[in-house]
């Protein structure tokens, strides 16, 4: 072995030591400082032999390193990708060189590492390719006591799935491009630091677990970034939550209690904290700024929740919404949202908070301070404070270029069209010569997109047996349905209203490709009444991907999902790296209004839906999404009334189409603002 490798491995071997110790000697560390009985190595670039795990003689695979290995020893693993499944069943530090460069590769199977023993560490490595079936992971944690630091975690179901266990760290690690980047189920004392969350379905998700700390963690454009079901005792400390979904969010807690939310910043998501028939919530030092709906919303006999010392601001609807729930604020910055409360149903205490002005709060929209709104219940606001509470808020600032991450958004996996291709540029010939490209001469095919619609040429080859061109813009949408509770009623689209959409973007040169089971997907699902949001996005996994990464039809379809009842009204949601998916829940907007037919309610949802994944976004207008504008003779209502779309809730199942921005003061143009590309390069990033 060269001098260079002996002084990286003296070097990793060093930071892995400190790494466990500072942990150890802090307040939460549980590991303990190895030590360790004898080093072996593995080198993926020893082809040829002999191997014995030695520094000049190397295993070549990981699982023959733990396979000759005995408790307590360390493993060094050199750059290299390793294509293997490797079950720990000894107590090992398994480490490896570089986090960027070394590389385990699950090639699809169910794990790409397996921990069934405990005291175990791994650290410094890029996992990907898990199985994408339920319960696939990078890494699956059936032990206690083990410790995951600085690694990365792409391309699989879950990035960490800690399952049924209890003592266990993730620590400086990255998760993105995952259906989540962590799942604990039904666990005790976890500590997650420091980590990084980035275009995943849900980035953490915490089911019927307790004793979970988070701490100094980010989490950004995911479809959820936090989702916290039937646990309790979690504390959120310095994270930062923000650029999610602007149809979801930052935080979701459901059915849980006794969680805090501490000196955290919370800006710019769909949400920033839904809480949903949950008690005992603390949510204190932090700053909810520019969500884009709701900076906190309590619902569904939610209680005990405290809301103290916090900044809430300049949330484009809603600062504080609350209905059929309970809570306390004191000493909170509320100023510059539509409304500061809107209360129905609900107990509100927000004495002693500032709103603005020395007037205390509105009770008509105001530019300089915000409204306030009783349905019912009570709402206490007086004494208000007087002047603005200095110290509310986070006590530090996102650094929005901490981790810089670039995603490829490129397709991992080519894909393999039939036919020859003479020039090897991955379109066979037949199609060049149908459309004048000329079959002996290389063309970029991957990045060719002439008509931009989104769809390269390569992608338009995939779908030409559909009647795609590639001079004509194209969408593509695939409907799933949940077979519905009712006999004689179903949640499948009907040829009518499919038409509709169809001939609404025909009128403006696009082609409405819709997969009702006519092009190769589309299919009735079993019933089931109600989903959770891991649920709507296991759903996309099983029948949109049909648990393949590399299934074509991703980055191609956007997807919708008809079914009975789900998360309550409709959403866009993102089932693994991007939105491009939606669910309608037909039964739900039925009963809530009887105003207009379950078709009706289907298409009009769908038009909707589908405008947020072709790029339109709250952000762009303040007519998208705006609940306000619904409420008559509001100074909203009155500004966006010319806003004549679907997208402006007030005319979302009226009107079936988007605006052309003709209709005067308050209107804008959707169609010109299409971004196609959106569905496979999803950001949501505040002008």
């Amino acid at each position: 072995m060269n001098k260079n490798k002996k002084i990286t491995i003296l070097i990793i071997f060093s930071i892995f030591l400190i790494v466990n110790v500072s942990f150890t000697n802090s307040s939460y560390g549980k590991i303990e400082t190895p030590i360790f009985r004898k080093t072996i190595y593995v080198d993926s670039s020893n082809t040829q032999g002999p191997w014995n795990g030695t520094q000049n003689y190397p295993y070549q695979h990981i699982n023959d390193a733990v396979e000759n290995s005995t408790t307590g020893d360390y493993i060094f693993v050199f750059k290299g990708v390793y294509n293997e499944n490797i079950v720990v069943d000894k107590s090992l530090s398994i480490v490896g060189e570089n986090k960027n460069k070394t590389i385990i590769d699950g090639m699809y199977n169910k794990f790409v590492i397996l921990i069934i023993k405990n005291n175990v560490n791994i650290c410094n490595f890029s996992i990907r390719n898990s199985g994408g079936y339920m319960n696939n992971a990078g890494v699956k944690i059936d032990s206690e006591y083990n410790q995951i630091t600085q690694c990365i975690f792409y391309r699989t179901k879950t990035g960490i799935y800690v399952n049924k266990t209890n003592n266990n760290d993730i620590i400086d690690c990255i998760f993105h491009t995952n259906g989540e980047g962590i799942y604990l189920k039904s666990v005790t004392e976890v500590q997650i630091d420091n980590c990084y969350f980035t275009h995943n379905g849900i980035g953490l998700n915490v089911k019927d677990s307790n004793d979970v700390k988070i701490y100094s963690c980010y989490a950004e454009t995911n479809g959820l970034a936090v989702n916290i079901e039937n646990s309790c005792e979690v504390d959120i400390f310095n994270s930062a939550v923000f650029n999610n979904n602007d149809n979801q969010g930052g935080f979701s807690i459901n059915h849980s209690s006794n969680i805090k939310i501490d000196n955290s910043n919370i800006v710019h998501n769909g949400f920033g904290i839904i809480i949903d028939n949950s008690s005992w919530i603390s949510i204190s030092n932090s700053s909810l700024l520019l969500n884009t709906h709701y900076g906190i919303y309590l619902k569904k006999n939610s209680k005990d929740v405290e809301i103290i010392n916090s900044e809430i601001a300049h949330n484009l609807r809603f600062g504080i919404y609350i209905t059929k729930s309970s809570c306390k604020l004191r000493e909170n910055n509320l100023h510059n949202s539509l409304f500061g409360i809107y209360s129905e149903y609900s107990f509100s205490d927000a004495r002693k908070n500032w709103w603005g002005s020395l007037a205390g709060p509105a009770l008509f929209e105001r530019k300089t301070k915000d409204r306030i709104f009783m349905k019912f219940g009570r709402l206490m606001f007086f004494p208000w404070l007087l002047k603005k509470v200095e110290e509310a808020g986070a006590s530090w600032e996102i650094d929005y270029y901490l981790y810089n991450l670039e995603i490829n958004n490129s397709r991992y996996k080519d894909i393999e069209l039939q036919g020859v291709d003479n020039d090897y540029d991955l379109v066979p010939d037949w199609w060049e010569e149908k459309w004048g490209y000329n079959p002996f001469s290389w063309d970029n095919h991957n990045e060719l997109d002439p008509d931009d619609d989104g769809l390269n040429n390569i992608e338009e080859c995939f779908t030409d047996a559909w009647e795609s061109n590639p001079f004509h813009k194209d969408i593509f949408l695939e409907f799933d349905w949940i077979k519905a509770k009712k006999s004689g009623v179903t949640n499948k689209p009907s040829i009518k209203n499919i038409n509709k959409m169809k001939s609404l973007f025909e009128n403006h040169n696009i082609t409405l490709h819709v997969d009702d089971g006519s092009l190769g997907g589309g299919e009735e699902i079993i019933f089931k009444s109600r989903f959770s949001h891991t649920e709507i996005r296991d759903l996309y996994w099983e029948y949109f991907l049909h648990n393949d990464l590399n299934n074509p039809r991703k980055g191609i379809f956007h997807y919708g999902i008809i079914c009975d009842y789900g998360n309550e009204k409709g959403y866009s949601f993102i089932g693994c790296n991007h939105l491009d998916s939606f669910i309608i829940p037909a039964q739900f907007l039925v009963d809530r209004s009887p105003l207009f037919t379950r078709n009706r309610y289907i298409i009009g949802g769908s038009i909707h839906e589908l405008g947020h994944t072709l790029g339109l976004t709250v952000d762009d207008h303040g007519g998208n999404d705006n609940a306000v504008a619904m409420i008559p003779f509001t100074i909203q209502w009155w500004k966006y009334s010319n806003y004549l779309s679907c997208m402006n809730y007030r005319y979302t199942y009226k009107i079936l189409h988007f605006s052309d921005g003709s209709h005067g003061v308050g209107d804008f143009n959707d169609w010109s603002n299409f971004d196609f590309l959106f569905f496979k390069n999803t950001h949501f990033i505040f002008p």
